[in-house]
């Protein structure tokens, strides 16, 4: 039981690591406007909470691009950041619930969809266009964001579900034995 809560937190910290620094690695912003950029963190987060689970998903996702947002001139942004990602890594990995199937994968990747659109939407509405349809500039950059993590997530996830099962089988193993 021990040994499997430090597996965790080493967990959380590799990939909050890795988010943050694929979230940093390409920045592209594809509109003119507040919000709005490409960047690849969504691929380690989608990756993270497929095979470990949303709570994994959610802190590393969360604090992941949070740090990226405070790194990068990108504050005004890091607490919904911090939210909106949580709630994106806690939810593909309720969905995909460790059982990595095409359809599960794709079920996830437009649910997050939707938390991204609705949670930078409320967001931008109240603290940064203070109206209703300002935000609505921002959705085909935020869509462009998912979808791009998801083209090269789910590929890579359905490649590596041996390897990783197996490597999780293992990791099981020694935890089991050192307890």
């Amino acid at each position: 039981m021990k040994n499997s809560k430090i597996l965790d937190i080493t967990l959380c910290a590799a990939f909050t690591a890795i988010i943050c620094l694929f979230t940093m690695f390409i920045q592209i912003r594809i509109f003119p406007t507040q919000g709005g950029m490409v960047h690849i963190g969504n691929v380690p987060l989608f990756f993270v909470a497929a095979f470990y689970g949303k709570k994994i998903g959610a802190v590393s996702g969360g604090l992941g691009m949070f740090l990226s947002d405070l790194l990068t001139g990108w504050v005004t942004y890091s607490v919904a950041t911090l939210s909106v990602v949580a709630i994106m890594g806690w939810v593909f990995g309720a969905i995909v619930n460790e059982k990595i199937t095409l359809p599960r994968l794709l079920a996830a990747v437009a649910a997050v969809l939707g938390i991204k659109l609705a949670g930078y939407y409320i967001f931008e509405m109240i603290f940064i266009y203070h109206h209703l349809l300002g935000p609505a500039a921002n959705i085909p950059g935020n869509t462009i964001q998912i979808l791009t993590g998801a083209i090269i997530a789910v590929p890579l996830i359905l490649a590596t579900k041996t390897v990783m099962a197996r490597l999780k089988k293992n990791q099981i193993q020694v935890t089991r034995k050192e307890a």
